[in-house]
């Protein structure tokens, strides 16, 4: 033990010695780097590099933050330079595969949002580019969608029907402030710091939505899909309800072109039947997730369209619609049209809000397959500023509003996207299409289009069974009642009352659960002398007269302090929080009340006035307040500048456990 003892003693002496030579001694990696300031305050009076060192370091590690501060905010700077080479294959292939499936469904969601083919495909050359630079997660692939489309075009027919008129760039003009618009408001909504906003709208609200989208857009297209468009506009029946259309449909059957049902309803089965077999075979055969069906689709139904003359024989086709004219996107500044975006303002609303949240629902839900970029963190504001952006800047070239969608953010990890580069050559690939492929569309069937469009109607509506059987199974009553209002106000009057009906219905749960008191009776539990247990779950626990022992487990604010008097009476006349108010009292009058307020971690000023006033009413009855538990400071603080403190006698009456507070009381052992 000496002998290492002295070995040691000599071992940091010579380490001293050798310090004072300077060059030997050389800072630890950790101390250098990683603290620059801690080395700096170190090594500079016994080093003489260290004190030249110390200003450079800092500046290094100054430039460092602030360079991971603006990172934080544009990820393209934290995904840029980390990117190798031979990541561009498996990004080359996911943009191809998701433009091969995706590009044609542009088509469909520009005939329902009631304009010209090209602004969808506008919708896939800016807002993936944007998303790619500003957006928090990688492989998320964003673009336009069904419920966005649909509300688009709803808005476009009660403007177009107001004007009296139905020109194409004005149709492109609505669309612009509507995407624009809506960009702005989550624009606002990121600076503003409030992405928690996606935790307010629950499954059921947001599940008996797009399955009211779904059913809606399945009986629109439905009219196009049997040749009875000219027949639904003649009649009055382009302006109304989704059930009132499924009516008409059901009346005007014998109206059926029977050319342009046969094309449509062979597309549909087409879609249905391969999407099926894709499920029944993706685990023995991956690739096949990755055939493109819906191009096929189009690629037959145009050629044997053009071969055989079938436009001559009734079937509507796309025309010269989007071919015509500039293929450059133009700019135009849409928050100068003031006469739409009043008239537009609340599908704007709608549409930033549902786009935000499946967004953030498919962020959250994307698992990549290959270890990809660090230091990349999704963030709820982060994604509203980047989609607000990119909608914001879509907007002022008239196209679609477009978020985050699953099935294609999913279909890109699937095929091997692993960086935002895949929405850059996306966004690439799709511009390419603007100029080549557009002019080979004059002869693609329009009802193959409200075909795909009803096939997404149909994928919409998949999860609602499901849904229903859990809620069913857990006897969620409260939901189930929620999704049918959302899904009946959407399918049988609008979307906007669908919506409508589905936030108050959620803000009205929010409030009255915010508002609702939750403090128990105590009781001690029997052979134990400190635990103590909600009275109404253990009823078998020794109750002590004239005395009840109240928990509060909660913060205490405005909200959830207004009944706190009734509740209080509840507990002290019944002892139990569920008995009717009109019963007479069971409990005799008490002289003692503790309250146990470990959970009361946070008092507003509102709950504190409230608090004192209870406190006092039952002092001047003769009964003795103890509060027992108390932790935090800003509690006590507000008790002690409110009066309660002195009310109750003074701080001896705040003790550290229910059992301290009886024997304070003088009742420890009456049981």
């Amino acid at each position: 033990m000496s002998n290492r003892g002295h070995d040691s003693v000599s071992a940091s002496s010579e380490r001293s010695s050798q310090g004072h030579g300077y060059g030997s001694i050389k800072p630890s990696r950790k101390d250098s780097f990683s603290s620059p300031v801690v080395a700096g305050r170190r090594y500079r009076m016994s080093l003489p590099w260290a004190a030249a060192d110390h200003e450079s370091l800092l500046s290094a590690e100054r430039n460092r933050n602030r360079f991971r501060y603006w990172a934080y905010y544009l990820p393209f700077l934290s995904w840029l330079p980390q990117y190798r080479l031979h990541w561009l294959r498996d990004d080359a292939l996911g943009a191809l595969t998701v433009a091969s499936l995706y590009v044609p469904m542009c088509f469909s969601f520009a005939i329902i949002a009631q304009v010209d083919p090209i602004s969808g495909l506008y919708a896939f050359i800016i807002h993936p580019l944007v998303y790619a630079f500003m957006g928090s997660c990688p492989q998320m692939i964003v673009g336009p969608e069904a419920t966005g489309s649909l509300l688009v075009g709803s808005v476009v027919r009660q403007i177009q029907s107001a004007a009296g008129g139905n020109e194409s760039y004005v149709n492109a003009e609505i669309s612009g402030v509507t995407t624009a618009l809506a960009g702005a408001i989550l624009l606002v909504a990121g600076i503003g710091r409030i992405g928690f906003i996606d935790s307010m709208l629950n499954r059921p609200f947001m599940q008996g939505f797009i399955c009211g989208v779904g059913f809606v857009l399945v009986a629109e297209q439905a009219i196009p899909e049997l040749g009875l468009a000219d027949l639904a506009k003649e009649l009055g029946y382009s302006r109304c309800s989704a059930a009132v259309k499924l009516g008409f449909l059901l009346t005007h059957l014998s109206s059926t072109h029977t050319l342009t049902a046969t094309v449509s309803l062979t597309t549909l089965a087409f879609i249905l039947s391969f999407r099926a077999i894709q499920k029944a075979t993706r685990s023995r055969f991956p690739g096949i997730a990755l055939v493109p069906d819906r191009l096929l689709a189009i690629m037959v139904t145009t050629i044997i369209t053009w071969k055989f003359r079938l436009d001559e024989q009734g079937l509507e086709i796309l025309g010269a619609l989007g071919t015509e004219g500039s293929k450059t996107p133009y700019f135009y500044w849409p928050f100068n049209k003031l006469e739409y975006i009043e008239m537009v303002f609340s599908t704007a609303f709608l549409s930033a809000l549902l786009g935000f949240f499946e967004s953030s629902v498919t962020a959250r839900s994307i698992k990549p397959e290959k270890q990809g970029l660090d230091n990349i963190a999704l963030s709820a504001n982060r994604e509203l500023i980047a989609l607000g952006t990119a909608n914001v800047i879509g907007g002022c070239f008239t196209t679609l509003p477009a978020f985050g969608g699953f099935g294609r953010s999913k279909l890109n990890v699937q095929a091997g996207g692993t960086t935002p580069m895949a929405s850059v050559l996306l966004s690439a690939i799709s511009l390419l299409c603007v100029y080549f492929v557009l002019p080979g569309l004059y002869y693609v069937p329009r009802p193959v289009l409200s075909a795909m469009a009803s096939a997404v109607g149909i994928s919409m509506m998949e999860e609602c069974p499901h849904d229903l059987r859990f809620l069913f199974r857990v006897r969620g009553w409260h939901e189930l009642s929620l999704m049918a209002a959302v899904f009946l106000g959407t399918a049988c009057w609008s979307m906007s009352l669908g919506i409508a009906a589905g936030i108050l219905l959620t803000l009205f749960t929010l409030v009255r659960h915010s508002t609702k008191s939750r403090i128990q009776i105590l009781g001690r539990i029997p052979g134990t002398k400190h635990v103590f247990e909600d009275a109404e779950l253990a009823p078998e626990g020794d109750q002590f007269d004239q005395c009840l022992i109240v928990r509060i487990a909660e913060p205490l604010t405005f909200a959830n302090t207004g009944d706190l008097r009734t509740r209080l009476r509840r507990l002290e006349w019944y002892g139990r929080g569920d008995a009717h108010p009109s019963l007479p009292r069971v409990r005799e009058e008490d002289e003692i009340l503790i309250f146990d307020v470990q959970g009361l971690t946070a008092i507003d000023a509102c709950a504190t006035q409230v608090m004192t006033e209870v406190v006092e009413e039952y002092t001047k009855k003769g009964a003795q307040v103890i509060f027992c538990r108390l932790k935090q400071t800003q509690v006590m603080e507000s008790f002690r500048r409110s009066g309660i403190v002195d009310v109750i006698g003074g701080l001896e009456y705040f003790v550290d456990s229910v059992e301290e507070a009886l024997q304070l009381a003088g009742v420890a052992d009456a049981h």
